[in-house]
């Protein structure tokens, strides 16, 4: 047995730590050139205004390049010529999981000199056709405003806008080097993205709890993430000013994607990487969709991992069974999804029930590149797949 840490070097966590910190970090580098990688919507808020102006008050030049929801291939790479010419010494990225991954595709595309689209899909983990080695790349500095955790894997994806297939890159190098935690950059994320990327943390933590791969490190913070999840997302969309509370959730969605090299993720992640990019719907949301079915389908396989959710939350009883006690566990996640009010059904987001056949082959495609044993032994896979999304239709 082994395990890995991703070569993440620094994380900064609390109250107003990018303006504390951030300007130290870069200038460690002697960078100068700094390459933004956000939002349409971060570009209005204040806390991203002020860390502008801050940054250029200390002579870094700053070019800013946006991205979309699941990063689409032609809105990633819009720039890159107009990238190349400013030649940044560092990369920023500031906002939920769409502008993270994007920034490590990009960190990916100059590291390899990757020239079009065309040329970027060959080193996915859906095709392999070539293998990135990434020698010299740029520095990420991430600061999430979600709690997606995407800044803390080497793991991103785009989705190409012909076919709707969403395809996965990963490296060590292209994990951020420097992440900075700080609530203050949450307050203006919207009600609805906050709290669902919050059950996206939730997913990351359940599906590290019966991963075919386990170890004592991932088992054990996921247990926590989904301590701190399950009490402080309530107390976020109650009173989304309580600094410490949104602070709690980030550190949640931090131990629940810790090192993910040494897991696999499951079932909940391969269907919602591809009903998100097909539809259009946001990961958080995918996770809303399935997560309890899911849990609720693995369960004869997982029934000891799943007691531990329910004995972590506080609600297993002594006098029940490991087999009772995991059974309560789908219903809590359920239960929350619920007391957070966001939608959990394929309908809600103008999913037609015929359409379903056609993503059910993109979610094979996703769990064979996976390689997930544990879910692949399922029998009569397909039809269990399309059982699972008819169900939550």
């Amino acid at each position: 047995m082994i395990f890995q840490y991703l070569p993440v070097e620094r994380i900064h966590y609390g109250i107003n730590c990018v303006e504390e910190q951030l300007v130290n970090e870069i200038t460690k580098f002697n960078g100068q050139k700094l390459l933004i990688v956000t939002t349409n919507s971060l570009l209005k808020t204040k806390a991203y205004n002020k860390m502008l102006d801050t940054l250029h008050a200390n002579q870094i030049e700053t070019f800013v390049t946006c991205s979309k929801q699941h990063v689409p291939g032609t809105i990633l790479l819009k720039d890159l010529t107009d990238i190349r010419q400013f030649n940044p010494e560092l990369i920023l990225s500031i906002g939920g999981g769409s502008p993270i991954d994007a920034a490590k595709i990009l960190s990916l595309v100059l590291a390899e000199d990757i020239q079009s689209e065309e040329e970027l899909y060959p080193f996915s983990e859906n095709r392999k056709d070539k293998v990135p080695t990434m020698s010299e790349y740029l520095p990420h500095i991430a600061i999430p405003t979600t709690l997606s955790a995407s800044e803390f894997t080497s793991i991103a994806g785009t989705t190409n806008v012909k076919d709707h297939v969403k395809y996965k890159f990963s490296h060590l190098n292209m994990t951020p080097k420097f992440v900075f935690l700080d609530p203050v950059f949450t307050t203006e994320t919207p009600d609805w993205l906050w709290i669902s990327t919050g059950i996206r943390a939730v997913d990351h933590a359940v599906e590290t709890l019966y991963t075919p791969v386990p170890n004592p490190i991932n088992t054990s913070l996921a247990l926590q993430a989904l301590k701190k999840l399950y009490e402080h997302l309530p107390r976020s969309k109650k009173d989304p000013t309580n600094l410490e509370a949104r602070l709690e959730c980030q550190v949640g969605a931090w131990l629940s994607l810790f090192s993910v090299v040494n897991i696999k993720l499951g079932l909940s992640h391969s269907i919602g990487h591809q009903i998100g990019a097909t539809y259009d719907i946001p990961h958080g949301m995918t996770s809303a969709i399935m997560l309890p079915q899911v849990m609720k389908f693995l369960l004869p396989r997982t029934t000891k991992e799943q007691a531990k959710i329910t004995e972590a939350l506080g609600f297993s009883k002594e006098e029940n069974t490991v087999a009772e006690n995991a059974r309560i566990a789908p219903t809590l996640i359920k239960g929350l999804i619920q007391e957070l009010e966001i939608p959990h059904r394929l309908r809600d987001f103008d999913v037609s029930k015929e359409s379903i056949p056609l993503v059910v082959k993109n979610i094979l495609t996703d769990i064979r590149g996976e390689d997930n044993s544990f879910v692949l032994g399922t029998d009569d896979l397909k039809e269990k797949i399309t059982s699972l999304l008819e169900e939550v239709w």
